[in-house]
């Protein structure tokens, strides 16, 4: 691990040394290379952008023997956009992709967008393909301010921590399936007074299954016998949805310089659907709403999303489950296994605060809190405090440390429902992650 950092240190500063040399040219590599072809005369309106980031990783578990693990992982988003505008509009296509070596088995890349777009700031915009909702794009949530890693906000941090029964949920609507073919549009911002005003978005989605060709997000059940009634698992894997309507309204108030303010609320609805045909799963009615308050160098962000009972299996089981058994081999054939009324997808409250030092340092800390019942009475939760600061040498480059503690508490339910999908999952668990690395950006 401390080979990891060390290398990691030293291949941040020699970039860092590099880039110093050439401080007089203050761009990024795409800018660079659009202004080369200018000096040329070649007018391409093809561009592409991107984000960088190699972080070394260290997590200690307290249950498993006190389990230790670090690895180091090489992440990115890389953007390639086609643009051409005229008087009014804005026009093009957009294809995205992600590599996550490293930390995602194979670590291949994914495409995660491709879509066509049209734009205008008097009258707003329309893009059809596979992109965000318009809900993703105004979803506001505890991590939207945090720097470094970003926490749970990252997406991936339960990957890291493999004790947590599924309670660690994402931050934002935990079906939306952003990479579905789908309509968006745009309206354009509605000014009341200077630096304020509203922004409207709405999408429809025919079906989530139409996702990306390059991922699948729906996968079949490994295990032959997965269809068994009694357990909700083989419906929330299979599951999917029709008819996909989301909308959000975004406000944004203030100078950004001074006092300011952003609210944003977020509704998803649809139509449930399982590949198993014998079951049958509640639709999707949920909403997120959040804000970002700024005050000069300051940022608070604050977010709350509620799953409802989206895609939830309508069959329950019938016997209660008082204990886990470790030693019991539990299947889906037991009657404990599974949900009973009352039990939901998950709700999720956020809380983010950071603090720009001196235009190069900022800190930043955050606090996540998931709840999901299995039943009225038993649930699973997830608390996560995250501590994160990060230098920004220049445009180019910036280098963070970060430190999330994580504690989870399963019910004794969703230790036999877990183990019954041979799931790992255990009682009270609790780790310690510690993160450094650098991004770089192109």
């Amino acid at each position: 691990m401390k080979k990891v950092v060390f290398l990691s240190l030293f291949s941040l500063i020699s970039v860092h040394a590099m880039i110093e040399k050439k401080a007089n040219e203050e761009r990024l590599l795409n800018e660079f290379i659009s202004d080369k072809m200018k000096e040329a005369g070649v007018n391409c309106p093809l561009r592409f952008k991107g984000t960088l980031n190699f972080t070394a990783i260290f997590v200690k578990q307290d249950q498993k023997n006190g389990k230790k693990d670090s690895m180091a992982a090489l992440e990115g988003d890389i953007f390639l956009n086609y643009l051409n505008k005229n008087e009014n509009y804005n026009y093009g296509f957009e294809i995205s992709a992600k590599a996550n070596s490293g930390i995602i088995k194979q670590g291949n890349p994914i495409v995660r967008t491709s879509y066509l777009f049209l734009e205008s700031e008097k009258y707003g915009g329309i893009r059809v393909g596979y992109t965000s909702t318009a809900s993703d794009f105004f979803s506001i949530n505890g991590s939207k301010v945090l720097v470094g890693y970003g926490g749970v906000g990252s997406g991936n941090l339960s990957l890291f921590y493999n004790e947590s029964a599924a309670s660690l949920l994402c931050l934002g609507f935990l079906y939306d399936d952003n990479k579905a073919a789908k309509v968006v549009i745009l309206s354009p911002k509605i000014a009341f007074f200077p630096s304020s005003g509203f922004s409207l978005a709405i999408s429809f989605t025919p079906d989530s299954r139409s996702v990306n060709p390059f991922k699948t997000l729906h996968p079949k059940p490994r295990n032959p016998e997965i269809n068994e009634e009694k357990a909700d698992f083989p419906a929330r894997k299979s599951a999917y949805c029709k008819n996909i309507l989301t909308g959000a309204l975004l406000g944004e108030f203030g100078d950004p310089q001074s006092l300011n303010a952003q609210i944003s609320l977020a509704y998803y609805m649809g139509k449930g659907k399982t590949s198993i045909t014998e079951i049958e799963v509640s639709d999707i009615r949920a909403f997120n709403i959040g804000a970002i308050l700024g005050y000069k160098d300051f940022k608070l962000s604050l977010g709350f999303t509620d799953n409802g009972k989206s895609l939830r299996s309508k069959r329950y089981v019938t016997a209660d489950i008082d204990n886990f058994d470790e030693k019991k081999q539990y299947t889906f054939s037991d009657p404990e296994v599974g949900i009973k009324t009352g039990a939901d997808s998950g709700k999720v409250y956020s809380f983010g605060a950071s603090y720009d030092i001196t235009k190069k340092l900022v800190v930043s800390a955050g606090y996540f809190h998931s709840v999901v019942k299995l039943s009225d009475k038993e649930k699973t939760t997830a608390k996560v405090i995250t501590l994160a600061g990060e230098y920004t040498f220049n445009k180019t480059i910036s280098a963070y440390i970060e430190y999330n503690r994580i504690n989870s508490d399963t019910c004794a339910r969703a230790q036999a429902y877990n183990k019954a999908c041979e799931l790992s999952t255990m009682g009270k668990n609790s780790a310690n992650v510690f993160m450094i690395g650098g991004k770089v950006n192109i």
